[in-house]
């Protein structure tokens, strides 16, 4: 009776993780849900709550590691923080918009709403430092093209960053698919 849940588990695990390195699919959540309901399925006779624990650990994890490495790759790679603050508060909302309304999915909309938040940062750390706001001339004018080269340097962070990302996801997802069919055979 088990066994119809059990492959339909096991083939939501294989899009999850999928998912975990491509966009747009929610990858080691999935996993995790996928999981949880086959325990739930099978009044935890296999999958225990210790097992749960550890996979919705791993998710939360994924989706740490997804916005951190973003944020983190932005920063390196030149952004001020005022760039890193803008990438970081647009990748939620592009998580948010990208999920929930424009149906181009959260990692999309993670991917996109980083990118913008790090151009939007930096221009209004650029406006506020301008002449006309009253700092004077410890800056550099407006029209500097070094200022515009460092923000796209550090909108190519987040895309390093979110690389790096995909690779925590891809490498939580194997694991988390490990540990629920070890915890099969042994649990």
């Amino acid at each position: 009776m088990n066994e119809p849940i059990l492959w339909i588990t096991l083939v939501v695990m294989l899009v999850g993780l999928a998912g975990s390195v491509l966009p747009a699919l929610p990858g080691v959540p999935l996993i995790f849900v996928s999981a949880l309901v086959y325990a739930y399925l099978t009044d935890f006779e296999y999958v225990g709550a210790g097992v749960l624990v550890l996979l919705g650990l791993f998710a939360a994890l994924a989706f740490v590691a997804d916005f951190v490495a973003t944020s983190y790759g932005a920063r390196r790679f030149g952004a001020s923080g005022w760039g890193t603050a803008g990438g970081a508060i647009g990748g939620l909302l592009g998580t948010l918009v990208g999920a929930l309304f424009l149906g181009v999915g959260a990692i999309f909309g993670l991917l996109l709403g980083s990118v913008g938040g790090v151009f939007l940062g930096e221009y209004l750390r650029r406006q506020r430092r301008s002449p006309a706001s009253g700092e004077g001339p410890r800056v550099r004018p407006v029209r500097d093209g070094n200022d515009w080269q460092r923000t796209s340097r550090a909108a190519g962070g987040v895309l390093v960053g979110y690389l790096a990302g995909a690779v925590a996801q891809g490498v939580l997802g194997l694991l988390s698919v490990i540990f629920f069919v070890v915890a099969l055979f042994y649990g």
